[in-house]
């Protein structure tokens, strides 16, 4: 199986489980940052990429935003489903939505799955469906160099990772936009990795 076959059946097996129940503060307030600054500039409609089982989706529509949740895995679109929200089957290589569709976009921990050879690619779809000018949220895990399978947890098959070092992640961001915010964060029990936070603002 390729790395994004392993990734579905992977994240098929964690909805099933609905092994997913809550974010930490650094995830809430990341979250409340950023939509301060989309109602600062009348932004509102948001797409969330990779948002698996709705976590975030549901908690920015709770705050009156129109968001559309995207997941490779069908089981997460499901439990998007089910709570009424408005969720879609996608790749972030092919995102099923038409170019400059949304307000602004939100994509935590999904970067972390994106090899090298497919960054640009990635970040380009992403820059297609916002408008130009918009702002995005990038989270991800990094702090490091390293690619390859993350051999720990329950679930199998054992997903494919990809960490940056800061100044190396930094600089693979500022080639397709402005680098608005980018903000590093220490973590404990992540094998020394660190999560870091941007906000890229597309091309105009």
């Amino acid at each position: 199986m390729g790395v994004e076959a392993d990734l579905i059946a992977y994240y098929e097996a964690e909805a099933r489980g609905r092994h997913r129940v809550g974010h930490g503060d650094l995830r809430q307030n990341l979250r409340e940052r950023f939509a301060v600054s989309l109602r600062g500039e009348s932004r509102v409609h948001l797409v969330d990429v990779g948002s698996g089982p709705g976590l975030d989706t549901a908690t920015w529509h709770r705050d009156g935003f129109q968001v559309v949740g995207v997941d490779l895995a069908y089981g997460n679109v499901e439990l998007v489903r089910e709570q009424g929200l408005v969720g879609v089957t996608g790749s972030l290589y092919r995102l099923p939505f038409r170019t400059a569709a949304f307000d602004a976009l939100w994509t935590m921990s999904t970067f972390v799955h994106v090899p090298d050879d497919r960054f640009d690619e990635a970040i380009s779809e992403l820059i297609r469906v916002v408008r130009p000018g918009a702002s995005l949220g990038i989270g991800t895990w990094g702090g490091l160099d390293f690619e390859g399978l993350g051999e720990f947890g329950e679930l199998r098959p054992y997903r494919f990772f990809s960490l940056r070092s800061h100044v190396r992640w930094r600089e693979l961001l500022a080639m397709h936009g402005a680098l608005e915010v980018f903000d590093t964060f220490e973590s404990t029990g992540s094998q020394g990795w660190e999560y870091q936070f941007a906000v890229l603002r597309a091309p105009g």
